[in-house]
């Protein structure tokens, strides 16, 4: 996926290059565009149960994703409306201590993590103010809600005799509070953006490995906590 992110920035910049020499910069009511970029989640953990046993010591490590996106841009003098669809796919380990099952002390055991994998459809709706306008370069802030839909959410697990992977659907919708920045070179941009879950997205989630599955289910409470890095064109 990193290796798909690098190509398409190469296409972005091969197109924005042709198409700095064929078209002139002037202002529009209406754009599209295209982006691709990076994204790290660190999501806030209330809680995580497996099995009934309640973690302690909870810590996150965050894995670099990837998205793109298709946006439209209408513009009324320094303000824009950007509705998008966006794809996303992001990852990362959660690391925790499970009690101790034996009787001896109330220590806890180390190294206990789950790793999940989150792909969705999302559909950002952005109001912008252009604060520098002056071609060929700008500069805006933007902010606005965000409804996701997770298609595909799954976590593993290393702390049984065999790693498991366990899936739910009990909570695939969520809505976001996104703002941010762009920085405007022609029609080339590049965003900063962060990203705020208002819901809960994670619920219950059942043992769905290839072998016969087992009665340890996980129940995990968290927000979503995110930045977005992103470069695209501006048509």
């Amino acid at each position: 996926m990193i290796k798909a992110f690098f190509i398409g920035l190469f296409l972005l910049f091969f197109l924005s290059m042709y198409a700095q020499n064929a078209v002139e910069v002037e202002d529009k009511i209406f754009n599209w565009g295209a982006k691709v970029g990076l994204n790290s989640t660190f999501p806030i953990i209330n809680s995580v149960e497996i099995d009934g046993k309640k973690a302690e010591n909870i810590h996150l490590q965050y894995k670099v994703g990837v998205l793109a996106a298709a946006f439209c841009r209408i513009n009324i003098d320094r303000f824009f409306f950007q509705p998008s669809v966006s794809w996303r796919h992001a990852s990362g380990d959660i690391r925790f201590n499970l009690p101790s099952e034996t009787e001896v002390t109330a220590t806890t055991r180390s190294f206990d993590q789950l790793t999940y994998k989150v792909r969705s459809i999302e559909a950002p709706a952005l109001i912008g103010y252009k604060i520098v306008n002056e071609r060929p370069y700008g500069l805006s802030f933007m902010a606005g809600p965000n409804i996701k839909y997770s298609y595909n959410v799954s976590y593993s697990s290393n702390f049984f005799d065999s790693p498991r992977k366990y899936i739910s659907d009990s909570t695939p919708w969520g809505i976001n509070i996104v703002c941010g920045i762009g920085v405007t070179i022609w029609r080339f941009f590049f965003d900063v953006t962060y990203e705020f879950g208002l819901n809960q997205v994670d619920s219950d989630f059942k043992d769905n490995s290839s072998y016969e599955p087992s009665e340890d289910n996980i129940t995990i409470d968290k927000r979503t906590n995110m930045m977005n890095f992103s470069l695209g064109f501006l048509f």
